[in-house]
């Protein structure tokens, strides 16, 4: 018992100092009903959103993790195309509608950043990023089975490809 509990708060302290290291990261999401393609399938619109905004939420503070705990990284999304494209399915199952997944609908996403120090001096910033994945889709058998396991997989993809060139010197 006493070896599960100090596992335990070995696992927690980890936890929290790596969650103690990580840069602040600030998200924020502008004018998301003019956004390209954040179409829900068969869900509401408004649950559906939420969802997707959360998730690449997750994943930018995800990505701050690996910059130095007293740098701040603040991102406003200003567009969205998530990967596919909604098509009817006419009547070939209870659904009405599903999102097609293939090589000619890519994720696609636009926003500003800016990235500063611990004193507020700004190392980095650009008011429009475009990100596209054209080849979303290519890749080895471990690579799809991957995406299946996440929704955003091809939307995290491309921001993952950004963050790293954006910040192969700042990152840890």
């Amino acid at each position: 018992m006493k070896n599960i509990t100090i596992l335990t708060a070995a696992i927690a302290a980890t936890l929290f100092s790596a969650n103690a290291l990580a840069a602040e990261v600030k998200v924020e999401w502008k004018d998301v009903e003019s956004y390209r393609d954040i179409e829900a399938v068969n869900a509401v619109q408004s649950s559906f959103e939420k969802q997707i905004m959360d998730g690449l939420t997750a994943h930018w503070k995800e990505l701050g993790a690996k910059l130095p705990e007293d740098h701040k990284l603040t991102v406003t999304m200003t567009d969205l195309d998530i990967a596919g494209r909604v098509e009817p399915t006419y009547g070939a199952s209870a659904a009405s509608h599903m999102r097609v997944l293939d090589e000619i609908s890519y994720p696609a996403m636009s926003f500003a950043f800016t990235y500063t120090d611990a004193s507020g001096k700004v190392l980095a910033e650009d008011a429009d990023v475009r990100l596209k994945d054209l080849g979303s889709r290519s890749g080895t058998m471990r690579t799809a089975l991957r995406s299946g396991r996440d929704t955003l997989f091809y939307e995290k993809r491309l921001m993952d490809r950004w963050f790293d060139e954006q910040f192969k010197a700042s990152s840890n």
